[in-house]
Order: structure tokens, then sequence, then C-alpha cells
């Protein structure tokens, strides 16, 4: 299951991998097609009740709403990083971590909120079984989106390194 996960997440990540030359149009067709591929591992994960299984997806449905929203966030902030990662002032740097740090609130304040929900509905158990499944994307997504992106002032030290060869 992790391996399809993971797997999943990677080719959202690759999907959108030139997040500067990537339309809204296209992130959001993305977000659908990771969003099929992600419910239905999420069901074969979970596996069930027919009382769950009905009680589940209109809650998860409502988080999923709110999530991609968060996502789509996600994704113009990091199109804003790499337009300015090239020249970027320290006051810019202050405004994406705190935009970042916001962003990561607001995230675990949405799971917090669907948990509790989700927990009426289907038992804290089985929610807690969501959760973590959604936290393990949420971190593989993380991960491959800091695999592919350059950490700050890794593109001065390569021009550095190239200037003083020359």
């Amino acid at each position: 299951m992790k391996k399809q996960i993971f797997a999943l997440a990677i080719l959202l990540i690759s999907s959108v991998a030139l997040f500067s030359q990537t339309s809204q149009g296209d992130i959001q067709i993305i977000q659908k097609y990771f969003g099929v591929q992600k419910a239905t591992l999420l069901k074969e994960y979970m596996m069930f009740t027919p009382h769950q299984d009905s009680a589940f997806w209109p809650v998860y449905n409502k988080y999923e709403n709110e999530r991609l929203a968060l996502g789509s966030q996600r994704v113009a902030m990091i199109d804003e990083y790499m337009k300015a990662i090239e020249n970027i002032t320290e006051a810019k740097a202050t405004e994406m971590v705190d935009k970042g740090v916001a962003l990561e609130i607001k995230f675990k304040n949405l799971q917090k909120k669907y948990f509790t929900e989700m927990a009426k509905k289907i038992g804290p158990v089985k929610a807690a079984q969501f959760y973590q499944f959604e936290n393990y994307i949420n971190n593989v997504i993380n991960l491959t989106i800091q695999e592919s992106i350059p950490f700050v002032g890794e593109l001065e030290q390569k021009h550095a390194g190239t200037t003083k060869k020359k």
C-alpha cells in the first residue's frame, strides 16, 4: 500500500514539477486525477463496513474540497518561490517562511476538524486510520517537492562555483 501511495504522490509531483510553467487549469486536472486515484487507494486501505462507507464519503468529499484549496495555495506558493529563488531578499525569505508555516497550520487545523467529524461518523479508530493515511501522503508529497526544488542559496552556490572555475 505504501509503495502505491508513494508512486501516486511521485506521479502528482512530477506532473507539476515545472510549477511556474503549469497553468491553474492543468493543476486542477492533475489534482482531480490524483483525487480519483487517492480515493481508490483509500477505499482499499480503509476496509469500511457498509455503514462506515456510507457515512465516510460525504465527510471525505467536504474535506477533500477544502484540502484541494490548500493544495492550490501550496502550488501558488511554490511557483512564487521558484520565481524569487535566484534573487531572494531577506524580506521575501521571511514572507515565504511565514506563508509556508501559515499554510501548514491551516492544513493541520483542517485535519483536526475533519478527524473530529469523522470520529463521530465512523469511530475514532477509523478516523485515526484516515488521518495516518492522509499524513503519509502529505509527507511523501512534501518530501518530493523538497527534492524537486532548489534550497535557498543553492543556486547562488552553484553559480559561485561556476564563476570561480573560469
